[in-house]
Order: structure tokens, then sequence, then C-alpha cells
């Protein structure tokens, strides 16, 4: 075990440890250590330890450049986190195009917050070009992986009938879907949509 990995597991046992105080401070200190010595994900846990005031003060600028270095080294969650900042101007400029630029590196590792936010901003338009059949895919994808907030997304879709004619059985479907991964949201939707399906095409989702 190298000295930076020592530093980023002393990190992680002193935050399982700590609900606040010194415990989180002397994490804070340790995982700072190991981002120094190169260590990406603990770059990239500084740099939310920085954005989100656990164990040092709120400091967007700094958080900021943390998260840089973890996604120069290719971290998936630096990556996203690096893009977010830069999605919503935290610590520096505002840029969605650099945003949606990260997320799709992000998504490449199998991010899924990555995914959701390039689902919406293709959705929108937002950092490059409308693209339905694109954040379709993209949610489709975060959804084969488990997240809840993807398939309920692309149950809006297909009840909207966004970039596609509305297809009810397909929304019901991802509804469906949602719910199974805990999306809290998905349950209005699939009561709003059984009141105008026939229980032939709820099966049909089935």
């Amino acid at each position: 075990m190298t000295c930076a990995d020592e530093h980023f597991s002393t990190a992680h046992a002193l935050m399982r440890k700590s609900s606040g105080g010194a415990h989180l401070s002397s994490a804070a200190d340790h995982m700072r250590k190991a981002a120094e010595l190169g260590h990406a994900a603990a770059a990239n846990n500084y740099g939310a330890m920085l954005h989100y005031g656990r164990g040092v003060p709120v400091d967007l600028e700094l958080a900021r450049q943390w998260y840089s270095l973890a996604a120069q080294a290719g971290l998936a969650a630096g990556c996203f986190n690096y893009g977010f900042m830069w999605l919503h101007g935290l610590g520096g400029e505002r840029d969605p195009l650099e945003a949606r630029d990260l997320f799709k590196q992000a998504a490449a590792g199998g991010d899924t917050d990555a995914l959701t936010h390039l689902g919406r901003m293709a959705m929108i338009g937002e950092g490059g070009l409308q693209d339905f059949a694109a954040a379709r895919g993209y949610w489709q994808k975060g959804a084969e992986l488990g997240d809840g907030r993807c398939a309920f997304n692309l149950g809006i879709a297909n009840a909207g009938g966004h970039g596609a004619p509305p297809d009810f059985t397909a929304a019901y479907a991802w509804f469906s879907k949602a719910h199974a991964l805990g999306n809290g949201a998905a349950a209005a939707e699939l009561e709003k949509l059984s009141n105008v399906m026939s229980p032939g095409e709820r099966a049909a989702a089935s």
C-alpha cells in the first residue's frame, strides 16, 4: 500500500466514525494529503468536502481545482463533478458546452449522474445540439445500469411524446421500472397512466 493509499484509507475510516467535529476535520486532512500525492479518488473526495463543507470550510474555487485534477486522471466521478461546476458556474466560469463534454467522459465510465444530466441537456439542447434520440439513449443506458431517475425520465419522454409520438405503453413500462428501482415519483405517474390506459395496454407494458 502506498502512502497515498494509507492516507485515503485513514480518511475513510475517520469519516465512518464521525458525525462531525475533530474526526471529520482529520479525515479532510488525510484526504488532502492523499490527493496531494496524486490519488485521483482522494482528489475527487477532497473536492467534494470543499464543495459541501465537510470537515473544511466551503471553498468552491478550490473544490473545482481538485475536481479538475480528478477529471484529468480519468476518474469518471471527477469528470462529472468538474462538469457540474462548469454547468452551474460554481467556483469559476459557466460553460454548458464544457460541462457536456465532461459528462460524456464520465458517462463513458458508467457514471449514472452524468447520463442523467446528458439526457436532459440533449433533450433541451443545452451545451450542444438538441437531440431527442441521444437523450433517450443516455437515459436508457442509465436505466440499464439501475438508475431510477433515467428510467423515470424515459417514462416522461414517452408519455409526453418528446422526440417521438406519445407511447403510453412504453411510458408505463419505464415508470414501472423506475418504481422498481426506488424512484419515489414513479407511483404517481403510474396512477395517472392507469386512468387513461386499457387493461390490455397495461398488460402489454408488463
